[in-house]
């Protein structure tokens, strides 16, 4: 049914085509200049790109863009009145700053904070110039003051609504002299990262792997460092929220212990793969945290309560300050039911003993709760969260009699009091625009993000595709279609991978690494924009099952669109990052239909020479795709399953690229690399452009061109013949020429 249902779509959508194909005709195509150019609304830590102010009467919106020419962002902070849907129309911009900065675009500016003035307005702002620092605006004078410099990156912040208290969370210097006394005398390896020794650091420390939290009570005073144990991080900071009187906070930091009680908890991740690398060596490294509460005025923090953090899960404070509304989340072992144990639960938490009351929100497979706000009227609201989905569904709780139960009249009496509402307004054919809606669902536009889009350049169009991987299991995703298409003709056809979204405009894809959907089609190639099976994903994520479950996957896309006659035979694509680009290596080395081209960055693959160089902590994922050690019998599995052992077996080119730096990162590459250059097979290892500089998600205007540039020219040339007349990109080719030679 899914596929005669595609059918459909798709005969519907070519008897448009024409009309749309010469409406399109003055217009020019869509470039990676274009998307980096492209205007985005950022999203905020509550998953919403609006800020309300705190008396309700104002509103902020951040707006990024990047420039190419000067090889930067800029970021733009408009601001509105909610007092009427023409008022908001008014909206202006208070501030427009410029950074040369190469972080990724949400860490350009972040933690923003509306503060109780309903005038100024904080954030952390980083200007690629000094590490990041806290700043203030005031909206009315549109002064730009800074409020805080460390010595070290600020990576987490937040300020009380008074702007008199600030906790904020920042790297742990380096022992330079220890490390240059380490270089004079030798040293031991005994438990030191391979990287942090690869960079001179030789004692252990790497960027990212410790932190100190850190008081200021007053704006101007030092700040006072808070008493915690000193832990090796695994992840960057997730949270750090203040309590409303500034009493107390809440952050989330490594467990200090793992109980033996924890072996209760069921959730797949945390059960088969965070725990078995804990309980190895207690004293190692682990991506166990723990929700941990601040006691600002003594100075000291202590665990929130005996049970470990939910990645997912959001923090809402009560107007008291003595509770904490937390979800989804794990429960104490010893008073939870399975929601509790498999970290789904939401639960009102008291700050001070720990102990809890759950909210009883009701089942939803495959989504998750998280609190949103908690009103001075007691009005609790959680948004029940979908894969694929920016914004979720709302319900609204309250505690009556001490229990929480979910409330309905009052969700439409607090929804008419909101008066005007902001909303971006969005889809994947439709570039993003703000708008102001009243009670009575009137609407006024605020502003087009990018009113050129639709006007001077050719988009193609995107559409949901509906099939069924090789194993049963339903699948859909986006495809977005040639600018050109017409009826009975074929196409060349690349697949992108990593996820979709049904509900925002995605110029590129699922990320600005790599990606280049649109970008491809106007280049007349056919994209198909996919994330995992329609359910199921969690049973086997880390699992001897997930790479072939997505191979299952990709060959009955490409088989779908092969038989619907869009997709051209002996031209299809396909490209991973990060994670999926080990399903991609796993797929051209194991799947039985060669693909014309594939590409992957910045990405894990199981193999062998990633293990050896990953910590403990990381190796567990490692053993668990491949289904065992590889000691021993174990080696067998290995074999079989890990892309760098089947390097022999590649019969498709494949473009491999090195995005996160420094250049050390090139290491995780380099067992696919090394191997095919050794068989000689057609492989190209790149390098983006400020490697020492490189993130995981580029921003940088840039690092995005070489990057998303890079895959417009690999595909253009393997499936179509095509080369850039650009004279800078002759060596370019006369590499893939020499890479297509070896196919013969």
């Amino acid at each position: 049914m899914l596929r005669i249902a595609s059918v459909f779509l798709l005969s519907a959508c070519l008897m448009a085509w024409p009309t749309c194909v010469r409406s399109q005709d003055l217009r020019k195509p869509f470039t990676v200049a274009d998307s980096i150019g492209t205007t985005h609304a950022l999203y905020t830590e509550s998953n919403d790109p609006v800020l309300i102010s705190p008396n309700r009467k104002k509103f902020l919106v951040l707006l990024e863009w990047g420039d190419l020419a000067r090889n930067g962002s800029w970021v733009e902070l408009l601001l509105g009145s909610t007092r009427s849907i023409e008022a908001a129309s008014r909206a202006h911009v208070v501030a427009r700053l410029f950074s040369k900065s190469t972080v990724r675009a949400s860490d350009l500016i972040k933690n923003v904070r509306w503060l109780a003035d309903n005038e100024r307005i904080t954030f952390l702002w980083d200007d690629g110039k000094q590490y990041a620092r806290i700043v203030s605006v005031n909206t009315e004078t549109r002064r730009i003051d800074t409020l805080l410099q460390h010595s070290t990156p600020i990576v987490k912040y937040d300020i009380s609504q008074d702007g008199q208290t600030i906790i904020f969370l920042a790297q742990s210097p380096r022992n330079t002299p220890r490390d240059a006394e380490l270089d004079r005398m030798g040293f031991a390896v005994t438990d030191q990262p391979l990287r942090s020794i690869l960079r001179g650091d030789f004692d252990g420390w790497t960027s990212g792997s410790r932190y100190e939290t850190f008081v200021v009570s007053r704006p101007g005073k030092q700040p006072r460092r808070i008493r915690e144990p000193s832990r090796v991080w695994s992840t960057p900071p997730e949270l750090l929220q203040l309590s409303p009187n500034a009493h107390y906070a809440l952050l989330v930091r490594p467990a200090e212990e793992i109980p033996q009680s924890w072996d209760a908890y069921s959730e797949h991740v945390f059960k088969d793969l965070y725990l078995p690398a804990a309980r190895e060596d207690s004293t190692a490294p682990n991506y166990i945290r723990q929700y941990f509460i601040v006691d600002i005025t003594r100075g000291i923090i202590q665990p929130l309560w005996n049970a470990p953090e939910n990645p997912l899960g959001d923090v809402v404070w009560s107007r008291d300050s003595q509770r904490v509304v937390i979800g989804p989340t794990f429960l104490p072992v010893l008073r939870t039911d399975d929601v509790g144990r498999s970290g789904r639960a939401v639960a009102e938490v008291d700050v001070i003993s720990g102990q809890f009351d759950c909210l009883p929100v009701p089942p939803s497979p495959g989504s998750y709760y998280r609190p949103v706000r908690w009103s001075d009227d007691g009005i609790l609201e959680v948004a029940r969260e979908l894969e694929g989905s920016p914004k979720g569904t709302s319900f609204l709780f309250k505690k009556l009699n001490g229990k929480w139960n979910k409330i309905e009249e009052e969700a439409r009496a607090t929804r008419s009091l909101l008066g005007v509402r902001i909303e971006l307004r969005q889809d994947p054919n439709t570039p993003p625009a703000l708008y102001a809606v009243n009670e009575n669902g009137a609407d006024q536009l605020i502003r087009e993000l990018n009113p050129r889009l639709q006007k001077e350049v050719t988009l193609g169009h995107v559409e949901p595709v509906h099939w069924s991987g090789g194993d049963g299991r339903s699948w859909t995703g986006l495809l977005y279609y040639p600018v050109h298409y017409h009826s009975g003709q074929s196409y060349p056809l690349v697949v992108q991978t990593h996820g979709y979204s049904t509900q925002e405009f995605s110029p590129d894809g699922s990320f600005t690494t790599v990606f280049a959907a649109q970008e491809l089609a106007n280049r007349d190639i056919a994209v198909l924009q996919i994330g995992g099976p329609d359910s199921g994903i969690e049973d086997i994520v880390a699992t001897p099952s997930e790479p072939r479950v997505y191979m299952s996957g990709f060959e009955g896309g490409i088989n779908h669109f092969l038989e619907l006659g869009l997709a051209e035979p002996g031209k299809i694509g396909i490209i991973g990052f990060s994670r999926t680009g080990w399903l991609v290596e796993y797929m051209i080395t194991h799947s039985s239909i060669v693909l014309a081209a594939a590409e992957v960055a910045d990405n894990i693959d199981a193999g062998y020479f990633q293990y050896v160089m990953d910590s403990d902590e990381n190796r567990a994922f490692d053993e668990n795709g491949n289904g065992s050690r590889p000691f021993g019998k174990g080696v067998e599995m290995w074999a079989r399953m890990a892309p760098g052992f089947n390097a022999d077996r590649v019969q498709t080119p494949l473009r491999m690229e090195v995005d996160s730096g420094p250049i050390d990162e090139i290491l995780t590459a380099w067992e696919m690399f090394s191997n095919l250059r050794h068989l000689r097979k057609p492989v190209e290892l790149f390098v983006i452009p400020d490697i020492q500089h490189g993130v995981h998600i580029l921003q940088n205007p840039g690092q995005r061109l070489a990057s998303q540039g890079g895959t417009v020219d690999w595909f253009c040339f393997w499936l179509k013949g095509e080369e850039d007349p650009d004279p800078q990109k002759t060596g370019q080719y006369i590499r893939w020429h020499q890479l297509k030679n070896l196919l013969k």
